[in-house]
């Protein structure tokens, strides 16, 4: 929730990258540090430690981050460690997290994968067997 705020510190020397409510980006992110996104961007976020969705925000494509805070709309798939969606949010898309909060208004339209230590989806089970 604090990253949202508009007196947020990233005085802390770690790098960030910010795509503005003026801005519209198409392509694949790779970001090392975090990544704010007030405008569009249109394309994977991969990598990155934080990834911040502005209330006027929108991200269309796939999200990799250790930490990601949805404050307006994501469009595609989640992998992080933490995922927070706030209340104005909506996420279209299926999640694979450790830990997961949803505040109350917060939409979510997709499959869960949250908590143990597995970062993978499991596998489907085959239903038959072969015969020997």
């Amino acid at each position: 929730m604090g990253f949202l705020k508009k007196d947020s510190d990233f005085s802390s020397g770690e790098h960030f990258s910010v795509v503005s409510a003026e801005c519209y980006f198409q392509g694949t992110l790779n970001v090392q540090g975090s990544l704010r996104v007030d405008g569009t961007l249109e394309g994977s976020v991969d990598n990155a430690r934080h990834v911040i969705v502005g209330t006027e925000g929108k991200i269309v494509g796939d999200v990799t981050a250790e930490i990601v805070v949805c404050g307006g709309i994501i469009e595609g798939n989640v992998c992080a460690d933490m995922l927070e969606v706030l209340s104005a949010a909506s996420l279209h898309g299926d999640i694979r997290a450790k830990k997961m909060i949803v505040e109350e208004g917060g939409r979510i339209d997709g499959q869960c994968l949250i908590g143990g230590g597995e970062t993978e989806p499991a596998e489907p089970k085959e239903e038959k067997e072969e015969a020997n």
